[in-house]
């Protein structure tokens, strides 16, 4: 039963998560990413509490497939993982469980109220227009490329982080973590709303134990550094590759993010040897 709370605790967050990447209302999107931020800190308290209870859990889940054509089905399909949680909570009268199921009622009840949308939801439409703007075809392969491989590296690191601040007992390792799950976030979003205008937005696949249940946290983090620098490469290549100036920018920008990444990471090194 526990592992499986956390399992629909996980599919719950990542619904709410892409669903607020793929509607065009913005406003109503970044409030559905502020209520996947709640499901995300209800997963890590559980993962918490498990890690102290020595209760087995795990990262593994369903696949996700994002289908809804209208905003009103998106917030059904948000609702339907909400509802799902619920139905595996009780009202044990734990301090903790009592705060979830409260959060979640009302959120619940905050989408409900939207099942009537009309707004058409063209996230995966597969148009691969960019605003409108038909992108040359080097540049366009290139773009979705890239855009799918770290989507799925971005994700996959907020759970190897997440994971890694259970096993840590360094204060500042563990605030190391927090600062590169936080900034992995940034990048999912940033790459999940370029997706959302290609009309090519996924969750992407899931993460296997094999691979956030490291052996070797000192191998993980050296390993780290030189995929982060390998990213680097990606984007500059990338910023040359792309015909059009907004995402030349956008992609300089995130290059040179990945030497902040790279210096935390090289930090954490430092700490464990």
């Amino acid at each position: 039963m526990a592992e499986r709370v956390f399992t629909t605790m996980h599919e719950g967050w990542l619904r709410l998560l892409f669903t607020s990447f793929a509607v065009n209302d913005r406003e109503w999107g970044e409030r559905l990413y502020d209520y996947s931020e709640i499901l995300y800190r209800h997963m890590r308290f559980v993962e918490t509490l498990f890690v102290e209870k020595k209760i087995e859990y795990s990262y593994e889940r369903p696949s996700i497939a994002l289908e809804f054509k209208s905003e009103g089905e998106a917030a059904r399909f948000c609702h339907e993982g909400i509802e799902k949680i619920l139905e595996q909570m009780n009202e044990s009268g734990d301090p903790l469980a009592s705060r979830i199921i409260h959060d979640l009622r009302y959120i619940s009840s905050t989408l409900e109220r939207e099942f009537e949308r009309e707004g058409e939801v063209t996230a995966f439409d597969k148009s691969l227009k960019l605003d409108g703007v038909e992108l040359e075809k080097s540049s366009l392969d290139a773009l979705v490329l890239f855009l799918f491989e770290e989507s799925y590296k971005e994700y996959e690191l907020i759970i190897i982080y997440s994971y890694a601040q259970t096993v840590v007992e360094s204060k500042r390792l563990f605030e190391i973590f927090q600062i590169l799950i936080d900034e992995s976030k940034f990048h999912l979003k940033s790459f999940a709303l370029l997706m959302a205008k290609l009309g090519i937005l996924a969750v992407p696949r899931m993460v296997t134990q094999e691979i956030y249940r490291f052996d070797s946290l000192k191998r993980f983090l050296t390993e780290g550094i030189e995929e982060e620098k390998g990213a680097k490469e990606q984007c500059r290549a990338l910023a040359e590759a792309v015909d059009e100036e907004k995402l030349r920018e956008f992609f300089d920008f995130i290059n040179f993010q990945e030497d902040y990444h790279i210096t935390l990471m090289k930090e954490a090194l430092e700490i464990i040897e």
